[in-house]
């Protein structure tokens, strides 16, 4: 399958990204539970580096992303990520300097996150 073009990268990502990479993966994955039992949902968009040759569960897609950087999707981000304006870039100073994920419209990620199922990347 054809990388997804469904997030835009901004020029700094583009010019820093490739450099702090060192051939790992970069994971765009998202966090999502309800508080306390409540109707009340917390969730948030995050990125991540993964081992060079980690296997990579099929949740993940292969995202489009600029040279020098190999770059996956959590699936269930596609649509949201698409239609909210999802963008790439860099935020920090220093060596604390990371990728970060900004949305043009975030009430759409107060939608998406209060419709979807529970979810920690880090917990399966």
């Amino acid at each position: 399958m054809d990388p997804l073009p469904i997030v835009s990268w901004s020029e700094e990502a583009r010019r820093e990204l490739p450099a702090k990479a060192h051939g790992r993966p970069l994971i765009l994955d998202y966090f999502s539970t309800r508080c306390c039992g409540s109707n009340v949902s917390i969730g948030d968009l995050h990125l991540r580096w993964t081992a060079p040759g980690e296997p990579l569960a099929e949740e993940y897609w292969r995202l489009e992303a600029p040279t020098g950087i190999e770059a996956y999707v959590q699936r269930d981000l596609i649509r949201i990520l698409k239609a909210a304006g999802g963008q790439i870039t860099m935020r920090g100073w220093a060596r604390f300097r990371r990728p970060t994920v900004e949305l043009a419209d975030g009430a759409m990620w107060f939608d998406f996150i209060g419709a979807c199922r529970t979810r920690n990347p880090f917990g399966h």
